[in-house]
């Protein structure tokens, strides 16, 4: 496969069906099992006219799961995916689908996104005045609710709501490669300590290595890669991801060789 030269990403030859699942992708995801941390590829940052191919690459590579913006215009400026791109991505992958919702109604969208096969469902607090009935019925529809914070929010608003997942907005909302806010570390910290112990703590925006080991101090364990650390011209999805475990601590013992014969970097 003749693959274009402005997207230099690792993307598989592919002929019929994609081989998803193979390479390293399969052993980071036991180390993911036994350490609890989530790597969860930004798909709005990857290449969308070759969106089968960056989903089984990152599959390939050992990605945890895949992050979904639906964007609407209104409650962030920009306008991204909607349900049928989640439909989409579902046929091509069994990953877990993260979707968080940057938008002016959440609860309008919360059926649809449970028929398109939307695993987690994340909606801003700031958009919901009755965010406990919300998750009630994101919880009925057999999805895991999450709860996320804009950077101006305060971190105790979330205290005694029970969510599966609290994502924290290290940047303003809505766009990528904005600059990290020099605050999300302290507002990781406390959010650590207002939300249940079995509550998973993740960070979105600018998540590079550097911010993504100062969050994981903090007590985050989810983590948004896009391109601060995962996407970007010369990178290699499985080297990127293998580093980032790596800095964080993580990473399965024999999994350094594997990369460097290349496995998981077709």
């Amino acid at each position: 496969m003749v693959v274009d030269a402005a997207v230099d990403h690792d993307l598989p030859s592919v002929g019929g069906s994609l081989p998803c699942g193979v390479g390293l992708g399969e052993q980071v995801r036991r180390v993911r099992a036994m350490t609890g941390l989530d790597l969860s590829a930004s798909i709005m940052c990857a290449s969308l006219v070759r969106m089968e191919e960056e989903i089984c690459s990152l599959e390939s590579a050992g990605i945890d799961s895949i992050h979904i913006d639906v964007m609407d215009g209104h409650f962030v400026p920009n306008l991204t995916f909607g349900v049928d791109m989640v439909a989409a991505i579902r046929s091509l992958t069994a990953l877990p689908l993260h979707v968080h919702l940057m938008v002016s109604d959440p609860g309008a969208m919360v059926e649809p996104l449970a028929r398109a096969g939307a695993d987690v469902c994340i909606f801003h607090l700031e958009a919901e005045r009755y965010p406990y009935r919300l998750i009630e019925r994101i919880s009925a529809l057999q999805m895991s609710p999450g709860i996320a914070l804009n950077p101006a929010t305060p971190v105790d608003t979330v205290s005694g709501i029970v969510a599966p997942y609290l994502l924290v907005m290290t940047v303003e909302p809505g766009f990528a490669g904005q600059r990290w806010l020099a605050q999300s570390a302290e507002r990781v910290r406390r959010a650590r300590e207002v939300v249940r112990e079995d509550t998973v703590i993740g960070v979105d925006g600018n998540v590079s290595q550097e911010n993504a080991c100062i969050a994981r101090s903090a007590g985050a364990s989810l983590f948004v890669c896009g391109t601060s650390v995962l996407f970007g011209p010369g990178r290699k999805y499985a080297t990127a991801l293998f580093e980032l475990r790596e800095a964080l601590g993580t990473q399965s013992p024999g999994a350094d060789v594997m990369v460097r014969r290349g496995l998981g970097d077709t």
